[in-house]
């Protein structure tokens, strides 16, 4: 209704002009009455017409010469307009100034707080969250990491004393009997060793050695091994195979007997060495050393802790991929109980603020020819009618206002002037 309204004046201060100057003329109007109103109309039709010359030329051509130049002044001033509006922006509605005071009123960590009071919020900042660890567990395996977490571990081995602590608690685990079922297992894993392939080649080429060097003594026992071979009596795969028979029955007795005399022998080298752990034993110290750097800067090692950093990535990925895994139920837990704790917290939240605003500031200070940039691209990528439709969108209906009081105020003058003119007259 507002963008008929200068129209409608307009309409109405012509109409009222023409028809008082047609009765006027015909003498169907008499007396100074009507002439005063008919200037009041005319003066009106001429005050309308005048703003609405106005308000037209802010947005379109008028084709009147010389006139002409001085219309259109919105597309013809679009690059002063633009400047006009970003200065505007960076200098005085958006300014450093004004911003960091605007900031100084707003309490950001009672805000921040009140949004993750949504369950819809904490979820999303738990999937944020869940996507760093997702994005950082990918590197879990990469060869790199592994190095650094040898020489961590080696760094940290060389520079913690483990001897002492070791020798306490093996002498612990044997006065309590705790070692007998590791025994059983390394006895039996030392039985399948024996049993492999390689194991009994190497004993066989051990055995070889044994009588070819026995032999080689004098011509007696050379001729003795000889014998024994031609006739069968010295046959070294039949003579390890026994020997292998004879290790392995050994091996089950001793796992089977705790009071065997080899395992007491073997309880009692370790308890041994427990005590040179305790009482500081400088071989021994220079062996649990040298355990300790080769065990680190092992290939196996190296291997094991790949494995370990592979299973930890897989794991990472399972847990924070998925929903409601028992990581992220704890973090959600943990996250609510830190809230609650932070809204009850004044000083920390005093301090939050504190921070957020300085950071806010610094970014502001940093990027706020920014704000400017983007005022003045957002405008660039109009053209010169999109520009004018915007801004006659916008006030063009408050823009008739214009034509409305220059018709009324033109029509009030008009019919004051005549009133004088009458009253002079």
């Amino acid at each position: 209704m507002k963008s008929k309204i200068g129209r409608n004046s307009l309409l109405i201060a012509i109409s009222g002009f023409l028809l008082l100057e047609f009765g006027i003329y015909y003498d169907f109007l008499e007396g100074y009455i009507w002439r005063i109103l008919a200037t009041g109309f005319e003066a009106g039709t001429i005050g309308g017409l005048a703003d609405w010359f106005a308000v037209s030329a802010l947005f379109y051509e008028i084709p009147i010469p010389y006139v002409r130049k001085h219309t259109n002044i919105i597309v013809k001033n679009r690059s002063k307009l633009t400047e006009g509006i970003v200065d505007l922006v960076t200098t005085q509605w958006l300014s450093p100034e004004v911003l960091r005071e605007r900031l100084t009123n707003i309490k950001i960590s009672d805000g921040v707080l009140q949004a993750l009071d949504s369950d819809g919020n904490r979820r999303k900042l738990l999937d944020f969250f869940s996507g760093v660890f997702i994005r950082l567990s990918a590197e879990l395996d990469h060869p790199k990491l592994v190095v650094l977490v040898q020489k961590l571990l080696k760094d940290k081995l060389q520079s913690t004393d483990i001897a002492r602590p070791l020798g306490i608690w093996l002498n612990e685990v044997m006065v309590k009997g705790k070692h007998h079922e590791f025994m059983a297992v390394a006895l039996d894993q030392f039985a399948l060793s024996v049993q492999e392939p390689d194991t009994r080649e190497l004993i066989l080429g051990k055995l070889k050695s044994a009588l070819l060097s026995y032999a080689n003594r004098d011509w007696v026992k050379k001729s003795a091994v000889w014998i024994g071979k031609k006739t069968g009596g010295i046959d070294p795969d039949l003579m390890i195979d026994r020997i292998m028979d004879l290790v392995l029955a050994l091996l089950e007795e001793v796992k089977n007997d705790k009071n065997h005399p080899i395992r007491k022998k073997l309880e009692g080298y370790v308890l041994e060495f427990a005590a040179n752990l305790e009482n500081e034993d400088e071989k021994t110290l220079a062996y649990v050393e040298k355990l300790k750097r080769n065990w680190v800067l092992n290939e196996q090692t190296r291997g094991m802790i790949l494995k370990l950093l592979s299973q930890l990535q897989v794991s990472i990925h399972e847990q924070f991929s998925k929903e409601n895994t028992p990581i992220k139920q704890l973090i959600d837990r943990q996250l609510q109980r830190f809230l609650n704790e932070l809204r009850a917290d004044d000083q920390s939240k005093s301090q939050i603020d504190v921070w957020m605003r300085s950071t806010i500031t610094q970014m502001v200070t940093k990027y706020h020819p920014e704000l400017g940039a983007m005022v003045r691209s957002s405008l660039a990528k109009l053209d010169d009618e999109g520009i004018m439709l915007q801004i006659k969108n916008k006030v063009g209906n408050d823009l008739q206002y214009i034509r409305l009081n220059g018709a009324v105020v033109g029509g009030m003058v008009g019919i004051l002037i005549a009133l004088l003119r009458w009253l002079v007259n």
